[in-house]
């Protein structure tokens, strides 16, 4: 929708039947809205934004939220502990969050794509899992080089000119026996 600007934390307090939330892909900046005066929204779909701040607690006592798409936005602080059994659809990726990944049945089932992309996010269901989630993903646009791909093409390039240059040396000796 081309939306710009910032929109107030409590700019939805009188809205107590929404169920749909959906402002993806515009240049809205600031914090996240309030949502506890919301309490039937179901999908809540704020990606590829410029929200800052943290993700607020009140989405906890969202009991039917469904979906929750954060990601690509400037988010930071800790992930809050979401548990809603409703919960089937969580994505946080490419944000600024950072600490552990809560230890709930939901977080857990969650695929770690939907991590991704947070530098100092990990997973901590034990100390031997504790890992960062940055080290094995870019976003989807990243300039970024891949290592392995980098190191395999040098080496097609090595064998490539090996052949050619062998090739080259049985060719000149033709060449040479037929002339005589």
């Amino acid at each position: 929708m081309g939306l710009v600007g910032k929109i107030k934390p409590d700019a939805l307090v009188n809205l107590a039947e929404l169920s749909i939330l959906s402002f993806k892909n515009n240049s809205i900046h600031g914090n996240l809205m309030e949502f506890s005066y919301n309490p039937k929204l179901k999908k809540k779909i704020l990606s590829g934004n410029r929200f800052d701040g943290e993700i607020p607690s009140s989405l906890l006592g969202l009991n039917f939220l469904e979906s929750l798409q954060l990601q690509e936005n400037n988010l930071a602080g800790s992930i809050p502990g979401f548990n809603q059994s409703s919960l089937r659809e969580f994505k946080v990726s490419y944000n600024n969050l950072s600490g552990k990944i809560p230890d709930t049945g939901i977080l857990q089932s969650i695929g770690l794509s939907s991590f991704v992309g947070n530098q100092d996010l990990c997973v901590a269901p034990t100390p031997t899992a504790y890992s960062s989630l940055n080290d094995s993903s870019d976003p989807p646009n990243s300039n970024k080089k891949n290592p392995f791909f980098s190191s395999t093409l040098v080496v097609v390039d090595v064998i490539v000119l090996v052949l050619l240059l062998i090739f080259f040396i049985i060719y000149y000796k033709k060449y040479k026996n037929l002339k005589k």
